[in-house]
């Protein structure tokens, strides 16, 4: 007889009435108008890289103005309607950093300076993002999208049930998925290269990292622009085995694009087998995140209490920890895992009818048992398992951004989370909320 060790998913299948996940329809979507990010070759762009703001001090009169401007490299002055500052282009012949020091010196200017670009912050066109996608708003996601989207030459490998990517026999491809990239995959429980969703959680947990975004359709993603590797390592009842999980893990570092591993499943551990694959995959640049668990406990699920993964624990739509997230000194971050009990995310904080879970695209389980694996629907669901994509999605962007070191992704995110709780790390948060937008900042605008 053969005896495997089972690891069991985490999601939140807990002994009350509220349902694990509940679905909402597509009927009163809300257009909204989206902003293109600025192209830094526009001819505009261009064209304010040449241009610096003076401001004059009041009783300087418009000859001094101009002679100062002209002896600076002015081509053009465009004078404010409100006060005596000026909109100052330069002739092609002088440098805007040369002329800004010239007239900076100068008495009769109070400053100069370059005049840098500002841009309407980008809000997608996704009907259900504004309305339900509340814990997009908590992590500050349209700052974040302005800094960075990802690039599909970073993959996020999802080892779950699979996703719904393709058509294939009787499975069916979500249809929010858009423009989304995908890499080929593998399904380690059944043996073949076709890593479909039987279950549900996987497309639910891959919605979170790349769901389309911008497409007028359904619910948004967070790093939308990566690509996605389906690894089917758990089965239709969302089990598994350390050694498919290890499989999995060891395929996914084989891909030299894979730099972001997402696990939103655990057990009781330990498992030799697949610490030695995470070690190989951190050691080749991979950053592993992993779900603590949904046992309300003290203790951290394994593999996520591995010194060398993020665990990531789940607070509610108050930033409070979710009750079912498990906690401990192994946890890294928390990030929003929702309680679908609850009705706190409304507009200031005022119910609003809808649940407090993770809305995203999958298809129904009930529909599924049944061998029906196009029944698509967008779905509130709770859970570590849906903490750990957002988390997973930020190292990708991190990555995209230039950070290539895991030790250094999880630091970045870290050192910039949002302290709850007990002031400092505590066993309760970890280091705090995930902040996207400030682990980004500093390290430059979207990479083309």
């Amino acid at each position: 007889m053969r005896i495997t060790s089972r690891i069991t998913i985490v999601l939140l299948a807990l002994g009350f009435a509220a349902p694990l996940f509940r679905p909402v329809h597509a009927g009163d979507t809300v257009r909204i108008a989206s902003v293109a990010p600025v192209d830094p070759d526009a001819p505009r762009a261009r064209a304010r890289a040449g241009e610096l703001i003076v401001q004059f001090r009041a009783d300087t009169d418009e000859r001094d103005v101009a002679r100062l401007t002209r002896e600076a490299g002015a081509a053009r002055v465009r004078r404010s309607a409100f006060g005596n500052r000026y909109l100052v282009s330069m002739d092609a012949g002088f440098t805007p950093a040369d002329a800004m020091e010239r007239l900076a010196g100068a008495p009769e200017v109070e400053f100069a300076e370059a005049n840098g670009r500002m841009h309407a912050f980008f809000h997608p066109n996704d009907p259900f993002y504004s309305r339900d996608q509340w814990n997009f708003v908590m992590l500050n996601a349209e700052r974040m999208w302005d800094i960075q989207k990802g690039d599909s030459s970073v993959v996020v490998a999802i080892l779950d049930t699979g996703i719904a990517y393709e058509d294939f026999g009787p499975f069916r491809k979500a249809p929010d998925w858009g423009g989304t990239v995908f890499v080929q995959g593998t399904d380690i429980v059944n043996g073949d290269s076709h890593a479909n969703d039987d279950n549900f959680h996987g497309t639910h947990v891959a919605s979170t990292v790349a769901e389309a975004t911008d497409n007028t359709e359904g619910a948004a993603g967070l790093a939308f622009q990566c690509a996605l590797m389906p690894v089917k390592v758990l089965d239709a009842d969302g089990e598994g085995s350390f050694f498919e999980v290890a499989e999995g893990i060891d395929f996914a570092a084989r891909n030299a694009n894979v730099k972001v591993i997402n696990m939103s499943l655990g057990g009781d551990g330990p498992s030799t087998a697949v610490r030695q694959a995470v070690d190989r995959a951190v050691a080749a640049g991979i950053t592993v995140v992993a779900a603590a668990g949904n046992d309300g406990k003290g203790t951290v699920s394994f593999p996520a209490n591995l010194p060398n993964v993020i665990a990531v624990g789940a607070v509610d739509g108050r930033k409070q920890r979710a009750f079912y997230s498990n906690f401990g000194p192994e946890i890294s971050v928390v990030a929003p895992g929702g309680d679908i009990r609850r009705d706190d995310t409304g507009p200031a904080g005022v119910p609003d009818g809808r649940p407090d879970g993770i809305l995203q695209q999958t298809f129904d389980p009930a529909s599924a048992a049944r061998g029906n694996y196009a029944d698509f629907h967008y779905f509130y669901v709770a859970g570590t398992s849906q903490a750990t994509p957002h988390v997973s999605a930020v190292a990708a962007l991190l990555y995209r951004q230039g950070i290539h070191d895991p030790v250094a992704i999880k630091a970045a995110m870290e050192q910039t989370a949002e302290d709850l709780g007990a002031p400092g790390r505590d066993d309760t948060f970890g280091h705090g909320l995930i902040r996207p937008a400030e682990a980004l900042k500093g390290l430059g605008l979207n990479l083309k």
